[in-house]
């Protein structure tokens, strides 16, 4: 009998073990990752896939504003990002960081484009996309 509650308690312990092991990382899923992008104003400004755009107004927004860049569309993972500036071909100064903020004046102040692409490597895998998305900001004034 003692060996009988020793083997059910050998059991039992065995068990609880496997029972509370966490499940091992799972690789990113890169298929559905996009760049988003929106021009910020004074409205309430919501991101847009590939492309966006704002006029600006007297009132309505700043001039120069920023344009924000946000990765969209991932699975959780271990991730990393290189932003470039497709104007200028050089980094984009974001860092290794899944969002970024560039500065973006009127057609009328300067170009009125902001183009930026991100490389995002999947680091369980090796894996990498790089998606692209380009803000234009007018000036509805003149």
């Amino acid at each position: 009998m003692k060996l009988n509650a020793l083997s059910i308690a050998s059991t039992l312990l065995l068990a609880a073990g496997i029972a509370g092991q966490v499940a091992p990382a799972h690789a990113g899923d890169l298929t559905n990752g996009v760049l988003a992008c929106y021009v910020n104003t004074h409205a309430v400004d919501v991101l847009k896939p590939n492309n966006c755009r704002a006029s600006w107004t007297p009132w309505s927004a700043y001039n120069p504003t920023t344009a924000y860049f946000e990765t969209t569309g991932l699975s959780a993972g271990n991730y990393a990002f290189t932003w470039v500036d497709l104007e200028t071909g050089g980094s984009a100064g974001c860092g290794n960081v899944p969002a970024c903020s560039v500065w973006i004046a009127t057609d009328v102040s300067g170009d009125g484009l902001r183009h930026l692409s991100v490389t995002i490597t999947d680091l369980d895998t090796g894996l990498q996309k790089t998606v692209t998305a380009r803000a234009r900001y007018l000036d509805g004034y003149h």
